[in-house]
């Protein structure tokens, strides 16, 4: 049976899937899908500047702040503002912050292995290069 669907369309669908995971995740864990993404863009053992982190969400520096206000109501990040300049900030994982980071990465992978269920390492590799061409063609 042939799949008549624009790539587009499947690209959609994909998307609302993988929300729909991550909504689980997010439930799951008790934080919101804010906190969920800036706990991924964080790693551990890693200090970041305000800037960095409000690149790596993709948001402008007062959004990222209010996500880094949240993160850091539930202690997951530590921050503190250079003397020398208010409004530049450093970032980094508390020990609470890893550990959420980590059930996020664990949750992640159990969905990667219910994917990648019954395909082949060279299978796996093809696909993780289509994603990669359409997330740049993007």
């Amino acid at each position: 049976m042939k799949d008549n669907r624009q790539l587009f369309e499947l690209i959609l669908s994909l998307k609302r899937k993988c929300q729909a995971r991550e909504e689980v995740i997010q439930q799951d864990l008790g934080i919101s899908q804010a906190e969920f993404n800036g706990l991924i863009v964080l790693n551990d053992d890693e200090k970041i500047e305000g800037h960095i982190f409000a690149e790596r969400m993709g948001l402008s520096p007062s959004r990222s702040s209010r996500v880094l206000s949240k993160l850091n109501t539930k202690t997951f990040v530590h921050t503190a503002f250079k003397p020398e300049d208010r409004r530049s900030v450093s970032i980094a994982l508390t020990p609470e912050g890893e550990s959420m980071r980590h059930q996020i990465f664990t949750r992640m992978q159990e969905c990667e292995s219910r994917i990648c269920s019954g395909l082949d390492k060279c299978r796996i590799d093809e696909i993780k290069n289509a994603l990669i061409f359409l997330e740049k063609a993007l």
